[in-house]
């Protein structure tokens, strides 16, 4: 039995603002995490913070590697508050070594936004000539802002 025309067309109305809705807040995401890897790029550590909400957590960046790794300390990969001690580094170091900003590249490759209205996930990688790091970024909207909430990051090095 056919639904009524009536009720398709209901349907179809009410899916519309949904649709409509995701694709408006994966635009806000995506211009939000481009916003952050900017300021990482250029080492602009107070908008980096700024784009972590209060409560956020990471997991810091991990190695793996054919050539083996230095000696860990596993307490370095346990979940943190705020951004990844790793990251907060990087941004503290590149400056000094001179040069003007920006200090790095960092174009998300493979960009995955899964977003719905107030939480969205999403995983990319950078590339380099032997290494993929692989990136999961997690937003919440607070306060009609989305904010990073979450990041865990892993790189992984070929043989050469």
């Amino acid at each position: 039995m056919k639904p009524p025309r009536r009720a398709l067309l209901a349907a179809a109305l009410a899916a519309a603002p949904a649709a409509a809705l995701a694709r408006d807040a994966k635009a806000d995401v995506e211009a939000a995490l481009m916003a952050f890897l900017h300021a990482f790029e250029n080492c602009d550590l107070a908008a980096m913070e700024a784009a972590f909400a209060a409560d956020a957590v990471s997991f810091d960046r991990a190695f793996m590697s054919p050539k083996g790794a230095p000696d860990l300390k596993l307490d370095d990969f346990r979940r943190a508050p705020g951004m990844p001690a790793g990251m907060r580094r990087i941004a503290q170091e590149l400056p000094k070594a001179g040069g003007k900003p920006p200090y790095q590249s960092l174009v998300p490759k493979d960009l995955l936004i899964q977003a719905g209205a107030d939480m969205a996930v999403c995983t990319f990688h950078l590339e380099g000539p032997h290494s993929l790091a692989r990136r999961t970024i997690a937003l919440a909207r607070r306060d009609g802002a989305w904010k990073i909430i979450h990041i865990h990051a892993s790189n992984v090095t070929d043989a050469a």
